[in-house]
């Protein structure tokens, strides 16, 4: 993707609920960390949930997957609201200020905006445009610009010992929620990368803190450099007339799951998460983070 590159947000609640106050949101609604994709874990959550944040790592499999769904969808076609408020992203490593926006555009009517704020003027100003519209005006949007600079700025990375190594992993930098992605795997080993061990038959998540490595160095708390190439991606996965919407700025539309409502999003949205991790069950750098109500 050619053109303006932001620093990458971290996949942190705290982070990603300061930049929200940032932009004038009313913390009535903050994110949290999903930690476990069973029942019991699940009901840890708050709710009710408006909206789930997912980071994944974009891989060579996950890439044939999206052209084939791109393709199945543009010709069996699929039934999608005119009410889905969806942009397309064209400025890289910005999928996670779009994902936020795709989040709260989307449950506009349940969020309480400060007088002035930033988003709710950008929201306002955006409803008729079109995706790629969205997209020209977001990056002309200075303000939104420097608020994502100045939360991808706080994001604090923890030091580890020389010996351990990390994937490299710079959306999610510290305190993300690792969702391990098959029900034999509930606590994986963040010291190396390589298949986990099954240590319960419960399915968990597990927070994990990717670091970014310099050569000689171990591993250091440094943030990344704003041209670094970055492998991870936040999507969106939010209830809109009943249905279960997944909103990718990469992608040419919205993705229409299925039915959901206002009480089971949060376990339809894990569903489609578990898809994810199936598409690629060698991979561990799954991260998930629920929008709830406070």
């Amino acid at each position: 993707m050619e053109g303006q590159r932001w620093l990458p947000l971290e996949a942190n609640p705290e982070v990603t609920n300061q930049f929200l106050r940032q932009l004038g949101l009313h913390p009535n609604w903050q994110f949290v960390d999903v930690y476990g994709m069973d029942p019991e874990l699940l009901s840890m959550v708050p709710r009710p949930v408006c909206a789930v944040l997912l980071l994944f790592p974009i891989t060579e499999k996950y890439e044939v997957f999206r052209t084939e769904e791109e393709e199945k969808i543009k010709s069996q076609g699929q039934d999608v609201t005119s009410s889905v408020y969806f942009m397309k992203q064209t400025i890289s490593n910005a999928c996670g200020t779009i994902g936020l926006i795709h989040a709260i555009a989307n449950n506009k009517d349940k969020m309480h905006f400060e007088s002035g704020s930033t988003l709710k003027k950008f929201l306002e100003e955006s409803v008729s445009m079109s995706p790629e519209e969205r997209a020209r005006y977001l990056e002309n949007y200075d303000a939104i610009r420097v608020t994502h600079e100045t939360s991808a700025h706080e994001g604090q990375t923890e030091s580890s010992s020389p010996s351990s190594s990390q994937p490299h992993s710079s959306h999610s930098r510290t305190k993300a929620s690792s969702l391990c992605h098959q029900a034999s795997l509930p606590w994986v080993k963040r010291s190396h990368v390589g298949p986990a061990k099954a240590t319960s038959p419960c399915l968990r998540l597990r927070r994990w803190r990717p670091f970014l490595r310099l050569p000689s160095l171990g591993l250091h708390s440094v943030a990344p450099s704003i041209d670094e190439k970055v492998d991870l991606h936040f999507i969106a996965l939010v209830h809109v007339d009943g249905h279960l919407y997944e909103l990718d700025g990469r992608k040419p539309f919205p993705i229409n799951h299925g039915e959901t409502s206002d009480e089971t999003l949060l376990e339809d949205a894990i569903e489609v998460c578990k898809k994810f991790m199936e598409r690629d069950p060698d991979e561990l750098r799954f991260n998930a983070i629920a929008l709830s109500a406070a």
